[in-house]
């Protein structure tokens, strides 16, 4: 007989563990995409242990973060979109609970702004 009384012996398996939610803007819409850059995106998340499946994709050219409230995201990366209040790309801001980072737009990152971004997302996902 199961006790109620310990409701976290009933599933031990990190089962029901759901990830932070993480939010992710481009500054272009999905189909203007390139399938080059869509793998880019999917190696970036990669390294981080999320896959396109796992964020919100949002697309547009300028935000603030008051607009995200309904989505509750944790973390939010923009890809070349321009948050209000955002003055640094390739730092990590926390800002009302949000941890904000800013890249440059896929198609213009070269090898030096990856491992720019690659250092910031370490910092953000505590790797």
């Amino acid at each position: 007989m199961i006790s109620l009384s310990h409701p976290e012996s009933i599933y031990q398996e990190d089962l029901y563990a759901l990830p932070a939610k993480v939010l992710i803007l481009i500054d272009r819409t999905w189909e203007e995409i390139t399938p080059e850059e869509r793998v880019l995106l999917a190696k970036i998340l990669g390294s981080v242990k999320l896959s396109l499946s796992a964020v919100q994709i949002m697309s547009g050219k300028k935000f603030e973060l008051s607009s995200f409230q309904a989505f509750a995201p944790q973390r939010v990366i923009a890809f070349g979109a321009t948050l209000k209040d955002q003055a640094t790309s390739y730092e990590v801001l926390s800002t009302e609970g949000t941890m904000v980072l800013h890249a440059d737009a896929l198609n213009a990152l070269d090898d030096q702004k990856k491992k720019r971004l690659w250092n910031a997302l370490k910092q953000m996902f505590g790797l």
